[in-house]
């Protein structure tokens, strides 16, 4: 990869044409300005914005915004938005009497970033005690424009220098009359820059739109004056970002900006590298835990431990004892707080004092399983940026980094959902991002294309996933974290400053947009919801009933069409259509002009069993749950399955998320026994074939679908013979990925009573 600096020289100006925004343009400037070794720094950039330009670059990484209002004068035509028209309206200038031209007062952002090549200058001069010199000219740009240049991932691969000549050579003479009054003006503060320090080597950053004739000005030692424009820009004032409008608004894409600002500026402080505090929870009434107990039993029982009664009451059933309990643990040590339990519930006679034990809570209960943000794993983001920037090398290679990001984003998807990006996906995802980053002009994809890629190979669990972590800049405040600076907040179409909404505003660039993808609310502390599965009532989720009774259907017809093509002949047209034309075999035999018809033989009895084996786990250590349940209606089958336990992912108040090794389903329901206590399917060697032989016994028609990456043993071929059946195989592999990861997640429910709130849980 090259790695030697560019820049142009002319004279004592050692110029750096650059685009803006860029990450490695930014690293371009840095490489120059350590082989040039300059005295001075100018930047593209108007001098009333210099002083707030060099406070916003002393923050990295902390981001800022330089906003302020400026008069301008813009055509009717391009007066829009409906907030402004509003205004207009009020004043009785829209639409009609409005005058071909309005002065209005615009808000005009600039965004400080850690990848801009201009603001990577003005770092290293502050870092070497340099004077910084703002040369370009303070005016308003009527349209947003876009400057067309080949994609910066390209510097990796071929230099600084043949970027630069190949742009030259193709887009190098396109202007405005607004570019050439800058260059003109830029030309000239360089040159009296030059006069009044002989001798001293200036590194210049400008725009590579701007430098062909930014040269020619310099070499022949003049430009014209030209009067600047009517411009009356107000105070400049500074706003930091949130994290929020870090997502939508920065043009440079923020995992990239994360992970330059990590190799260039460091990881910062330890706050910025910690996960939130989790939310402290609403203290608790004790009282709102005796709602479900009868007050005459629990004035009996106490009295009964007490001694004051010695005649046994009834017993209370589990979920009261479970309820007093619980609301003992809460009272604590305070014999007050016991005597208003009796005297809410009648009273009774105590003694004075009494001495209650010390009671524990009971630890190490299942938390519930939470869906993790980026922000939740701050901790790990450190490391992961390190690994990432030596993979990287010095060049820092954004197809790398871009890997990389969907690499972790595979990994936290795993975590969060159970499921794997298989190797073919990943595969799928680069070819398609290629060519959808080559409709755009562009080498590489940005991260709204690799979100929508990933939403389309795998599911929007994956896309939610690349986009929060790709879109996230880990040193950005929250939304209610402390700031040296007021706050900026963008949601939409809408700007907030400091709580105030700006209704007319605009950028000096134009930023490509980033699609905000749609926000899962993180589950809250719900304390542990394992308690809901003690009582040993559990039922499934109707709406994934459906799913899986569908496919195991779909699962049917496919193994009796498979059987049909395997019974079917095709033979020379004589006298009988049969079931129609071969049109495979007719072309293949076209030389000899015959016409073959084929004949599909029908397969007789249908399917009573579909088996489907995602794993083996041979170990018997990651599905260790056996379950064997029926049916609820007759639309439903009997299922036994292995799966992960309810209590690893708890998802709910009695929902948990389960994952499953494979299961068994059998026609009709009310038939199956529980296979997972059969005595005679002890020596049976896996899960598997526990299912398998289940399937065998219990199926009532002849044929058996099983599934799964490698056939059964033949030895249960003699055994399904012997009993009149037979066994279809299926490679899972031949089947729909995205189908089978579809039903292989499933949630178990505590009682029917959570059906009614599951889809407020379930993802």
């Amino acid at each position: 990869m090259p790695a030697e600096a560019f820049w142009l020289e002319v004279g004592p100006f050692h110029i750096v044409p650059v685009c803006h925004h860029t990450m490695e343009f930014a690293h371009e400037v840095e490489k120059a300005f350590r082989a040039v070794r300059p005295r001075r720094v100018a930047i593209e950039l108007a001098p009333f914005l210099l002083e707030s330009m060099l406070r916003a670059v002393r923050r990295f990484p902390r981001l800022t915004t330089l906003a302020y209002e400026a008069t301008v004068e813009v055509a009717s035509s391009e007066v829009d938005g409906p907030e402004l028209r509003e205004e207009l309206n009020k004043l009785g200038l829209y639409p009609e009497g409005l005058p071909a031209r309005l002065k209005l007062r615009r808000h005009h952002l600039l965004s400080v970033e850690p990848t801009d090549a201009f603001a990577e200058a003005v770092r290293l001069a502050q870092a070497h005690d340099l004077p910084v010199h703002a040369i370009d000219l303070a005016m308003h740009y009527p349209h947003q424009h876009q400057d067309w240049v080949p994609d910066a991932a390209s510097l990796t691969a071929i230099g600084a220098r043949a970027f630069y000549e190949l742009w030259s050579a193709k887009m190098g003479a396109v202007e405005t009359p607004e570019d050439r009054d800058r260059e003109a003006n830029m030309a000239l503060s360089l040159l009296n820059l030059a006069r009044m320090n002989p001798d001293e080597k200036i590194l210049v950053v400008v725009g590579l739109v701007h430098t062909n004739r930014l040269l020619a000005y310099l070499e022949a030692g003049d430009a014209p004056l030209k009067p600047p424009p009517a411009f009356e820009p107000g105070p400049v004032e500074l706003y930091e970002p949130d994290i929020e409008t870090v997502r939508m608004s920065h043009s440079e894409a923020p995992w990239v900006m994360a992970l330059y600002e990590f190799r260039r500026g460091g990881p910062g402080g330890e706050e910025f590298w910690q996960p939130p505090p989790p939310p402290e929870p609403e203290p608790e009434d004790p009282r709102d835990r005796l709602k479900d107990v009868d007050p005459s039993q629990v004035v009996a029982s106490l009295e009964t431990m007490l001694g004051l009664r010695r005649r046994r009451m009834p017993p209370m059933d589990k979920k009261q004892r479970k309820a007093l309990s619980r609301y003992l643990q809460g009272l604590g040590e305070d014999p007050g707080a016991f005597m208003q339990l009796l005297n809410q519930f009648g009273g009774a006679r105590m003694p004075e004092k009494i001495e209650f034990p010390k009671v524990k809570a009971p630890s190490g209960r299942v938390q519930a399983f939470k869906f993790k943000e980026v922000r939740d794993r701050r901790a790990d983001l450190r490391g992961l940026y390190a690994a990432v920037l030596e993979e990287a090398g010095p060049e820092l290679d954004r197809q790398t980094m871009l890997e990389a990001l969907m690499r972790a984003t595979g990994h936290y998807y795993h975590e969060n959902t159970g499921d794997r990006v298989a190797n073919w996906q990943f595969q799928t995802l680069y070819q398609y991002v290629r060519n959808y980053a080559r409709l755009h002009g562009r080498l590489l994809p940005t991260i709204y294309e690799l979100t929508m890629g990933a939403r389309g190979v795998a599911d929007d669990n994956w896309a939610y996933e690349v986009w929060d972590l790709g879109s996230f800049y880990p040193w950005s405040p929250e939304e209610d974290g402390p700031s040296d600076l007021p706050k900026m907040h963008m949601d939409d179409n809408k700007l907030w400053l400091n709580g105030r909404q700006v209704i007319s505003w605009q950028f000096n660039r134009k930023f490509p947009s980033l699609r905000k993808m749609r926000r899962r609310a993180s589950e809250s502390e719900a304390g542990d919801w394992a308690e809901e599965f003690e009582g040993g009532n559990i039922c499934s989720y109707p709406v994934e009933d459906v799913v899986i009774e569908d496919y195991a259907r779909y699962l049917q017809k496919k193994a009796i069409q498979q059987m049909s093509s395997e019974k079917s002949r095709t033979e020379p047209f004589t006298t009988s259509l049969l079931d129609g034309i071969d049109m495979r075999e007719t072309l293949r035999n076209w030389h000899d002009r015959k016409l073959f018809v084929r004949e599909i033989r029908r397969v007789t009895g249908g399917v009573g069993a579909v088996i489907l084996i995602f794993d083996e786990d041979k170990n018997d250590d990651r599905y260790p749950w056996r379950m064997t349940w029926h049916g609820e209606h007759s639309q439903e089958s009997d299922m036994a399955f292995y799966a992960t336990p309810t209590n690893m992912k708890l998802v709910g108040p009695g929902i948990s998320r389960c994952e499953y090794g494979g299961l068994l389903m059998t026609y009709p329901n009310r038939q199956l026994a529980n296979v997972w206590a059969d005595p005679s399917y002890f020596d049976l060697r896996s899960k598997s074939e526990i299912l398998l032989m289940g399937a065998l016994e219990y199926g009532q028609d002849r044929h058996v679908v099983y599934v799964g990456s490698t056939p059964p043993r033949s030895h249960f071929r003699s055994v399904a013979a012997r009993l009149g059946k037979r066994i279809v195989y299926l490679p899972i592999g031949s089947l729909s990925p995205q189908s089978i990861q579809k039903i292989r997640i499933f949630h178990v429910l505590s009682d029917h009573q959570k059906r009614k709130i599951a889809k407020d849980y379930i993802w």
